[in-house]
């Protein structure tokens, strides 16, 4: 058969002849294109990332910064009624201590050095809050935003597993605390005061690094559990072996991340601290001393800054868990092609 047009005639591809064609050209049904998502459904350079975590903070405000603030708020009433025990029950200690100024620099600089341990413990939570922002994260690809009480609905089933893993790597952070520092307290407990402090110091440092390197490795934990339907065991494994690629780029993208958001929360914050504390300082002042309004005004600054420290930790943990979504889907699309996915899943619910 010769062929005619295109129209009226085609190839079949198992003969390699031409042939009549049956029917006349299929018209396919016009579909609008999928909306453009908040996230970009294509790996991203560095910067990138750190943007999109900043566009899903402000895409999802009510579960990321919501579900950050509640977590954060059971947090420090959780530490606030340990704080307040150890006060009472070490109080005539704590008496002592203030009327020492040596021992009370010392103590000082103790406190500062908890406070710092603490905020690396947390970390764990930021597992917790990551597997909730996961699901609003996904829906951000085709603009479709997540409200917490959806995420928490479509963690049915694997609420505990999230729950289990940020307890486990809190236990695992606060174990490895435990193990290093054992040799400090054991010198302290002979009186031997300068080996002592030097091996604090060291075993702070190598805990910093082991905690900085596990919590990297372990990072996409919380993500894995709450978009592939993971136990605790396989997320732990999947986040581990989907770290070991571009793990220097990774570790550059949370680590920057984390450290400008939080000089960008301790930039605002930290003139409103400095204020209260001020006009509390001036207000103790010019009160008797006697005067329970003296008292009033201590609990009053004091509550203030407590809110001001849990809303400060709430919106850097919040951007951080948005980053390590972010982190999460970018490594997929590097490594599986999970982009294609994504765009194909787009394009079927268009």
């Amino acid at each position: 058969m010769e062929r005619s047009n295109a129209w009226t005639s085609e190839v079949d591809w198992q003969t390699g002849q031409w042939q009549r064609r049956d029917q006349g050209p299929t018209h396919h049904e016009w579909h609008p294109p999928s909306p453009r998502g908040v996230l970009a459904k294509r790996p991203l350079t560095f910067f990138e990332v750190l943007d999109s975590g900043f566009r899903l903070l402000r895409f999802v405000p009510g579960l990321t910064i919501g579900a950050a603030l509640i977590v954060f708020t059971l947090w420090t009433l959780v530490l606030t009624a340990l704080g307040t025990f150890v006060v009472l029950e070490f109080l005539p200690f704590l008496n002592d201590l203030v009327s020492n100024d040596d021992a009370m620099s010392g103590f000082l600089l103790l406190a500062q050095m908890g406070s710092f341990v603490i905020s690396l413990l947390s970390l764990g939570v930021a597992h917790f809050l990551a597997g909730l922002a996961a699901s609003g994260a996904e829906g951000s690809f085709g603009a479709r935003k997540t409200t917490l009480t959806q995420s928490w609905r479509s963690l049915h089933g694997r609420r505990w597993s999230l729950i289990l893993a940020a307890i486990a790597l809190g236990a695992i952070n606060l174990g490895l605390l435990t193990l290093l520092g054992l040799p400090s307290l054991l010198f302290a407990l002979f009186d031997n005061t300068v080996p002592a402090i030097v091996t604090a110091v060291i075993a702070l440092g190598l805990w910093l690094c082991a905690v900085i390197w596990l919590n990297l490795r372990f990072a996409f934990t919380g993500s894995a559990i709450a978009v592939e339907r993971l136990g605790v065991r396989a997320a732990l494994g999947r986040s581990w072996r989907l770290t070991g690629r571009g793990f220097w780029r990774t570790f550059g993208q949370l680590g920057l991340g984390y450290f400008l958001s939080n000089q960008l929360v301790q930039l605002v914050i930290t003139p409103l601290v400095t204020v209260i504390t001020a006009v509390a300082t001036v207000a103790v002042t010019t009160v008797e001393a006697a005067s329970s309004a003296m008292t009033l005004i201590t609990v009053i600054a004091g509550a203030l800054l407590l809110v001001l420290t849990t809303v400060s930790s709430a919106i850097l943990f919040a951007y951080f868990s948005c980053l390590v979504c972010v982190c999460y889907f970018d490594q997929r699309m590097r490594s599986e092609g999970f982009d294609l996915v994504l765009i194909r899943r787009e394009e079927n619910t268009a």
